[in-house]
């Protein structure tokens, strides 16, 4: 019954996220008229919903994957490497960079996402499908290691890219990178990568709990143990990357709103998995609800108003939490 509460639950919240977020606008909440309702409003709680809930399906995907409730999204790089692409792409097209559309940004961070994906397994792939990961087990320490070494120097390309920027590109290149849904309007790229994330994952959902408590384990259990990591990465990498490229870097959703389901009593990956997406897009509409409306008719950053309510939200949650507890 308490798993059946969390879901039922979750449910509720997203969609009361959903109503709650295309009443917000900069000037309050309220009705609006037809056109900012149907062309502003609600494709940017769409947006934000798919974001959030990409994210926060590669993070359940990541903690399970490396067996540590401490991972997301982010440590694999992949979000760091779509930064780089948009804001490359922002800096290449020099003083036309404030009028480019969505759609090319959009596509100079899946661009970086990939070549941060195919850098990951590029370093990682041998390890990964290979006997050794079942034999040491080390794996998914070192899949931590390198993904944080490739974000730590996408981080490097980013602050460089800021450093040579000119004034009319570095406003627009900071609220991008802070996350910022103001103008997304394109929301169905990062809804197909979260429908294309799920239909990989979801259907091996049990596999996952296998592999979340050792390689050795599930592959005693007949689980293709570098295989299934090797999916599990690709889905996670498409759903982070879609989400960066629509929103900008978002942080904490991965990290917090999967750690929480765990806490409510939804462990089990066939449950997990969509739990986090409901999760993951109610947390980001409300922040986003929440960052129009809060010092109206300025519009605050959704990544800033996100990471205030994670850092203290997921303290709270580690200091909690049973010492005895192990794993994700």
């Amino acid at each position: 019954m308490r798993v059946g509460h969390a879901l039922v639950l979750t449910a509720l919240v997203a969609a009361g996220a959903c109503g709650v977020g295309v009443l917000a606008g900069s000037t309050g909440f309220g009705a609006a008229s037809a056109d900012i309702f149907w062309q502003i409003r609600v494709p940017r709680v769409l947006a934000g919903f798919g974001a959030g809930a990409a994210l926060a399906l590669a993070g359940a995907l990541m903690q399970l994957l490396t067996r540590n409730a401490l991972a997301d999204p982010y440590v694999l790089g992949v979000a760091g490497g779509a930064s780089v692409g948009a804001l490359g792409t922002i800096l290449l097209a020099g003083s036309a960079g404030a009028a480019l559309s969505e759609w090319r940004i959009a596509g100079g961070a899946a661009a970086g996402a990939f070549l941060a994906a195919t850098l990951l397994f590029g370093l990682m792939g041998r390890r990964l499908a290979g006997p050794a990961s079942v034999a040491r087990g080390d794996s998914a320490t070192s899949l931590l290691l390198v993904g944080v070494m490739i974000g730590s120097g996408c981080s490097a390309i980013v602050s460089l890219i800021l450093t040579l920027a000119d004034q009319g590109q570095l406003r627009g290149m900071v609220f991008w990178l802070l996350g910022d849904l103001n103008g997304a309007a394109h929301w169905e790229i990062v809804w197909l990568a979260l429908a294309l994330a799920l239909a990989v994952v979801w259907p091996t959902a049990r596999q996952l709990d296998w592999l979340a408590r050792g390689d050795a384990w599930a592959a005693t259990l007949g689980v293709p143990v570098g295989r299934r990591r090797i999916v599990t990465l690709i889905a996670a990498a498409v759903a982070t990357g879609a989400a960066v490229a629509t929103a900008g870097a978002i942080g904490f959703v991965g990290l917090v709103v999967p750690h929480a389901l765990r806490l409510l009593g939804v462990r089990a990956a066939v449950l997990l998995l969509p739990a986090s997406a409901l999760g993951g897009g109610a947390f980001v509409v409300l922040v986003d609800a929440a960052a129009r409306t809060l010092v109206a008719p300025v519009q605050l950053p959704v990544g800033v108003l996100a990471a205030a309510i994670g850092v203290p939200a997921f303290i709270a949650m580690l200091l909690h939490r049973p010492a005895a507890r192990r794993g994700p």
